[in-house]
Formats: structure tokens, sequence, C-alpha cells
């Protein structure tokens, strides 16, 4: 994906969040906030035109404070990227890198955890907005 894709689905992706609640919005704002931080990353190294493949191979995951950090975005909007607990459950909590999943497979997770996560979502979101102008 080059780095025109990926701000076109940022942009695409945040704007069907509007449409979409529940767990499909958060997973739809998840990912448009990974298409943003990812193209962030590669225009900034100049590296616009290669696109996906030209990030370090430890940037191409879904960890979000990974990218936020590589972008030096500071503390402010690396915070609400915590683990969420899960409810009523024997199993460990879900780190921040692996929402995506919990939220397409239905994980009932603490609902302060996640307002707390969809909140950084937001945070950096914004963020994304601003550096492509969106």
């Amino acid at each position: 994906m080059s780095v025109r894709d990926l701000v076109r689905s940022y942009a695409s992706l945040r704007d069907a969040v509007g449409q979409s609640a529940g767990p499909g919005g958060r997973l739809l704002r998840f990912y448009s906030v990974e298409c943003g931080l990812k193209a962030a990353y590669l225009g900034k190294r100049g590296t616009s035109a290669r696109g996906t493949e030209s990030l370090p191979q430890e940037l191409r995951s879904h960890d979000l404070r990974r990218l936020a950090k590589a972008l030096n975005l500071g503390q402010t909007y690396l915070d609400g990227l915590s683990a969420c607990r899960r409810r009523q459950s024997q199993r460990g909590p879900v780190d921040h890198h692996e929402l995506h999943q919990a939220w397409r497979y239905g994980a009932a997770l603490d609902e302060n955890d996640e307002k707390s996560a969809v909140s950084a979502l937001d945070k950096l979101s914004d963020w994304c907005r601003e550096e492509h102008r969106k």
C-alpha cells in the first residue's frame, strides 16, 4: 500500500466510524488510526512512494504505541494505549495492539478500559487528521 492509499483508507475508515456503533465502530477506528500513523511515518521518512513495504519490520504490526513512539508523539498520545481487562473472565487482559482482534471477535471487555482505549484512538485520529489535512 502506498502512502496515498493509507491516507485514503484512514479518512474513509474514520468517516465510516460515525455510521457504526459498538465493536464495529471501534474496529474501524483502530484500523483508521493504524493507516494514518503508518502513512505519517512513511511520509516523514520520505518513503511515500514505496509504501508499507518500506516500514521497518518492527512497525509492520498493529502496535499503535510503537508507531506513535516512532513518530515522537509524546506521552499524551500514549496514555490510553494500554491493555483492556476482560469482563468476568479468567483470561488475561487484551493488549492495546490486540484490541482489533478482540473487537473483531466480540470479546467482552471492561467498559471503562474500552472507553479509555477509544479516547486514545480519538486523540490519535485527531492528530492524523491534522497531519494529513484530511
